[in-house]
């Protein structure tokens, strides 16, 4: 009979160990969610002023100083010698590969 009370007195301690020790648990895992989930937010900030450093740093208006500023580019006087690359699904459409290399004849009328 005494070895009884004394695993039924093992099963309560287990227990009461067991239900303390998970709810510390919970705790420390919810904390380190809540520093993760900042880091995240943080993380997506710094990578939103990277995106917009990268579009300002490659839009067509600063492209085109630096072309005239730095390699002295100009735009041509006539437009017959101005290419455009238009890429849509319409007859005109065409590839980059066939602006490079016009050999390639990717390019294909309906």
């Amino acid at each position: 009979m005494n070895y009884k009370v004394v695993i039924f007195v093992f099963i309560i301690f287990t227990t009461i160990f067991l239900h303390y020790y998970n709810k510390h648990h919970i705790l420390n895992i919810s904390k380190e969610n809540t520093k993760l989930t900042e880091l995240l937010k943080s993380r997506k900030d710094i990578n939103l002023g990277i995106v917009m450093e990268n579009i300002e740093l490659s839009s067509r208006y600063r492209i085109e100083k630096l072309a005239t500023e730095k390699l002295n580019m100009f735009y041509p006087e006539d437009t017959s010698s101005r290419h455009i690359i238009v890429m849509n699904k319409d007859e005109r459409s065409f590839s980059l590969i066939d602006y490079i290399i016009p050999s390639v004849e990717a390019f294909t009328k309906k």
